[in-house]
């Protein structure tokens, strides 16, 4: 790539790559992490920096693998063509575990509406009550399970751009969500194992949460999404991590 190349950055995310203790957001939205990044790393390395995200609310490592292996556009339009790819997932794995997740998928095809609607409303309910009922200490998604998908997706992900790419990992964030029962004891554990499984499979890898806990009491009414300090916070840290590789390339 010459000086005036356009580097090209895809984001594999979850919800958290487009909320903020507002409520979603358009994708082209200033305060996004991945929009910051983008800024900061095109001042860093003096570079046009063009950012395409992919995320979903719910991303687990599992949705994620079947995205980079099943869907068409995130495999060869999104993730192929990068420069460098930033793989933002395994929050949501590592949620202390209540009602099986099955659960969740099974909602939207019950029938009638009615009995849908119940259903839906009896499994919020539930959830944080059978969380707190296992001292939290379950995790959403069993570790051995996690390290598995996860290390499949970063595979994938990296294999996809010809081992091409910069790649860099995210850490899992955390959560103050009574859906999740407020409480969130095997975080620190799940972070050093995800970004232990990340440096194995051969990703740079930046921490999150202690980027976002500054402003843990300014989250989202869920207790889960971050407001614009820690959005700006998390994007600068990522875009110096790239920096780092692209500026020596």
């Amino acid at each position: 790539m010459s000086a005036g190349d356009v580097l090209r950055v895809a984001v594999i995310g979850d919800s958290t790559s487009f909320t903020d203790a507002t409520g979603p957001l358009p994708p082209g939205a200033d305060v996004l992490w991945p929009n910051v990044m983008a800024r900061e790393l095109a001042t860093r390395i003096d570079r046009e920096v063009a950012v395409t995200v992919w995320a979903r609310p719910g991303v687990d490592a599992l949705v994620a693998w079947q995205a980079l292996t099943k869907d068409r556009h995130v495999m060869f339009d999104v993730v192929g063509p990068a420069d460098v790819v930033v793989v933002a997932i395994g929050s949501l794995d590592h949620a202390p575990a209540g009602l099986p997740p099955v659960l969740d998928t099974i909602v939207p095809h019950l029938r009638p509406a009615g009995l849908r609607r119940r259903f839906r409303s009896a499994v919020r309910t539930l959830h944080p009550h059978v969380v707190r009922l296992r001292g939290a200490r379950g995790l959403r998604t069993p570790a051995p399970v996690f390290a598995r998908r996860y290390g499949q997706a970063l595979d994938q992900a990296r294999g996809l751009t010809m081992d091409r790419a910069v790649c860099v990992a995210l850490g899992p964030t955390s959560h103050r969500a009574r859906h999740h029962g407020g409480v969130h004891p095997r975080r620190e554990e799940s972070e050093r194992r995800q970004l232990a499984i990340a440096v194995a499979h051969g990703y740079r890898t930046v921490p999150v949460w202690e980027h976002v806990a500054p402003f843990a009491d300014r989250l989202n009414v869920d207790g889960v999404h971050w407001p614009t300090e820690a959005h700006d916070a998390v994007g600068r840290t990522v875009a110096a991590a790239i920096a780092a590789v692209v500026a020596k390339a």
